[in-house]
């Protein structure tokens, strides 16, 4: 095997060819497996650098199958099962987005890194993976003051903030770190165990993580009505009802402060454009548009997604009820 190189995130990384790779049969040692497999596995992708081009258009996965399958019997049974998992994690990183095993990954949001785990993604569980508008609503939030007349952007102000549909929390989390928002950040029981975990892993006092389900939202001791000065949210149109459902969370828990603000964004996707219709005609009831705009951000596919994103505030009306 070549010695191997140091990889950063600018450097494009010097593969071996397929056939430079050691036989199964010469029964390489573990130290050997382990390295080449480190150097050969793709990182997580994190979006804060541009696209990597593909390095090459080597085949791995003859070899990474054989050496899955091999029962290897000349290292340890710890070993063998440590070379076995890192194969496979090599394979599901080549083979896609969905097929990606649990990883953990790090943004960085105007300085503060922020680790989030996500779960082996499956179609159902949406709220288990990072989605790329919520690292850019996560990365303009140092800026809302230009945008906006609330004092709640300015600083200085002690704020509670409400996450809807907060997934794995980096919008949330960020709102923490670069506001010093005192957080709330909601999601399904089925999400919240995972959120609970990334905010214990980023934050300290003042970011609790709450259950909240929009079709039967809990009663006044768990979240209580009217009591958040700022509501942020991302990607949360995937459904015909969410759009009916979101408005009428936002309603319910923003104060009835002119003041008190909605910071949204959400991809344009052509597949969810009826929901994205119906949400920004049923807010312009209770709420007003402060500002808006369109930005283009990343995914995992390393493809371009277009995104809109907006401030709202209480319609005069709708502060005297």
């Amino acid at each position: 095997m070549t010695n191997s190189q140091v990889v950063t995130d600018d450097d494009e990384p010097e593969l071996p060819h397929p056939l430079d790779l050691p036989s199964i049969a010469s029964k390489p040692s573990y130290t050997i497996l382990r390295t080449l497999l480190q150097h050969l596995t793709p990182a997580p992708p994190s979006w804060t650098s541009a696209p990597v081009p593909k390095p090459n258009n080597h085949n791995y996965t003859p070899w990474l199958t054989h050496l899955i399958s091999s029962p290897m019997p000349w290292l340890t049974p710890t070993e063998s099962e440590e070379i076995i998992s890192l194969a496979s994690t090599n394979l599901a990183l080549r083979a896609g987005r969905s097929a990606l095993p649990d990883i953990t990954r790090t943004f960085t949001v105007e300085g503060h890194q922020i680790t989030l785990y996500e779960p082996g993604w499956t179609g159902d569980s949406l709220g288990h993976k990072t989605w790329g508008s919520s690292l850019l609503l996560a990365r303009r939030l140092s800026a809302l003051h230009r945008h906006s007349t609330s004092k709640y952007f300015r600083g200085g102000a002690e704020v509670r903030c409400l996450g809807l549909g907060e997934g794995t929390g980096l919008v949330g989390i960020a709102a923490a770190k670069v506001l010093g928002y005192q957080m709330a950040l909601t999601d399904l029981p089925e999400i919240t165990g995972n959120l609970r975990r990334n905010v214990e892993q980023n934050c300290g006092e003042g970011v609790e993580v709450r259950e909240l389900d929009w079709m039967n939202p809990p009663g006044e001791e768990e979240i209580q009505t009217s009591s958040f000065e700022v509501i942020i949210a991302s990607d949360l149109f995937y459904d015909a009802h969410h759009p009916r459902l979101v408005v009428a969370m936002m309603e319910r828990y923003l104060k009835r402060d002119a003041e008190a603000r909605i910071v949204i964004e959400y991809p344009l996707r052509p597949m969810h454009q009826t929901e994205v219709i119906d949400f920004e005609t049923r807010i312009t009831e209770p709420f007003e548009l402060e500002s808006t705009s369109e930005e283009i951000g990343r995914d995992d596919w390393d493809t371009n997604v277009h995104c809109k994103w907006a401030i709202y505030k209480f319609k005069s009306d709708r502060l005297a009820n």
